[in-house]
């Protein structure tokens, strides 16, 4: 009798056993599931519409940051962004006032606060300095970005990762000629004068070519030469390739746009400044 019901006994405590043990990898097996459906949600980036990361991928290099000084006049800066390089602008502000931007092309942009924060509202909360940084969300291209304080408009101020549409004619439409009152030409101011070199530098990122800059020129003679000296001290007499006659290259620019406010801006202190047809540099030299 006694050693039936341990065998009984015994014979349900294997079933037992083996029963959770079948629950348990039953369970396992779920949990194994569960975890490889789910996505790693602290690693994963939110893509906006235009391709442009919630945060950006690349780290700002320090020497791609330039300090500007933002007012209630649109300052306007051009540079090379790509996939794999951003360029920044860094610029003081005080608590509650407003930032506008506009560009002229779709690119990547994020503001951080003072305290590296990730600003999306065009009104700062803090006062201490911000930096704009700017990146494309593929290819490479030269963009022109006007900022801004306080600026007086009608329009709402502009969020990150968002362009604004301005009504400015495109730069194909606009002639070589002297600019009426109130036009581009206002942009840049004498204050900003003289400086070693006026026009962009070549891009030194190999990924960044080809790229094409825009001449502008003076009619050529030594009053023009020196005028153009007075502003751009590297400007010089020589032959230009489109007409190969002489002429007096004060700069040249990888924008359009700016190459057409700086002829504007030259015209406006003397008369005869064009722009010739770009010139392409395949290769970094």
């Amino acid at each position: 009798m006694g050693k039936s019901f341990k065998a009984r006994n015994g014979e349900l405590e294997m079933k037992s056993l083996h029963y959770f043990t079948k629950i348990l990898a039953n369970c396992l097996l779920l949990i194994s599931f569960a975890c490889a459906a789910m996505p790693n949600i602290q690693n994963q980036s939110l893509t906006t519409s235009k391709g442009c990361l919630d945060k950006p991928e690349l780290s700002l290099d320090s020497q791609n940051v330039k300090l500007v000084v933002l007012g209630e006049q649109m300052l306007t800066e051009s540079g090379i962004v790509s996939q794999s390089k951003s360029i920044g602008y860094a610029f003081e502000a005080k608590a509650n006032q407003k930032l506008t931007y506009k560009m002229d092309k779709n690119v990547c942009i994020w503001i951080f606060t003072p305290d590296n924060q990730l600003l999306n509202t065009g009104v700062l909360p803090t006062t201490g300095k911000y930096i704009i940084q700017v990146s494309a969300p593929q290819g490479s291209t030269t963009v022109d970005l006007s900022m801004g304080l306080d600026v007086a408009q009608t329009s709402p101020p502009s969020t990150p990762n968002s362009s604004a549409v301005t009504s400015a004619p495109s730069p194909e439409n606009i002639p070589n000629s002297a600019p009426p009152a109130n036009t581009t030409a206002t942009r840049i101011s004498r204050s900003n004068f003289p400086k070693a070199s006026c026009g962009d530098p070549l891009p030194t990122n190999p990924n960044d070519y080809p790229v094409d800059f825009y001449p502008v020129y003076l009619p050529d003679s030594e009053a023009n030469l020196q005028i153009a000296q007075r502003f751009c001290q590297d400007a010089l007499s020589k032959r230009r390739k489109d007409s190969r006659t002489r002429a007096v290259q004060v700069a040249a620019f990888t924008s359009k746009q700016r190459a057409i406010e700086f002829r504007d801006f030259l015209n406006s202190e003397t008369s005869g400044a064009s722009i010739a047809p770009s010139t392409r540099i395949q290769n970094k030299p």
